[in-house]
């Protein structure tokens, strides 16, 4: 993993023991959301042999979206930010999520609603399927990377109320 750590950084790499983890620093969530851009630009330039690939299942039923995203063991990865609510599932494995509003360990089971505007750093602790449902009647997913999620918030046509989330108590 060729990621500079800087200190305040998002993700901390400890070199005695290998492990990685994601550093909430309680900073105004403002600051926190460049970080995570910031984040997120650094993995874009990561070399393509160095980036994981990662499978994506989309399913559509009833006016529901599902997106089932395969994480492998050991991926940092930095979510777009989505447009509007949508519940999040981890149906398999370990993940640690930030978002600006704080951090925690996520396991299999775990559900919750995350509200529009929220753009989460994901580090996968083991093999990880991480699902977002939508509702919508769209079924063309272009379309639909068009109108739930963009990758910056300049990009969002909604005002975002900067308040914590329930993924991060």
């Amino acid at each position: 993993m060729n990621i500079t750590v800087q200190k305040d950084s998002l993700v901390v790499f400890d070199e005695k023991t290998g492990s990685v983890s994601l550093n909430y620093t309680g900073e105004d969530p403002l600051i926190i959301r460049a970080k995570i851009l910031q984040l997120k630009d650094d993995l874009l330039k990561m070399a393509p042999e160095d980036r994981t690939e990662m499978q994506c299942e989309h399913v559509f039923a009833g006016g529901m979206y599902l997106r089932k995203l395969y994480i492998p063991k050991g991926t940092i990865l930095v979510g777009k930010i989505h447009k509007q609510e949508c519940m999040n599932i981890v149906a398999k494995g370990d993940i640690s999520v930030l978002t600006e509003t704080g951090s925690a360990r996520l396991t299999a089971g775990y559900t919750v609603v995350s509200p529009a505007g929220i753009q989460k750093v994901g580090f996968a602790h083991e093999d990880t399927i991480f699902i977002n449902v939508f509702l919508t009647n769209e079924t063309d997913v272009e379309k639909l990377e068009e109108t739930l999620s963009c990758e910056n918030y300049e990009a969002m046509n909604i005002q975002i109320e900067l308040k914590p989330e329930v993924l991060c108590l």
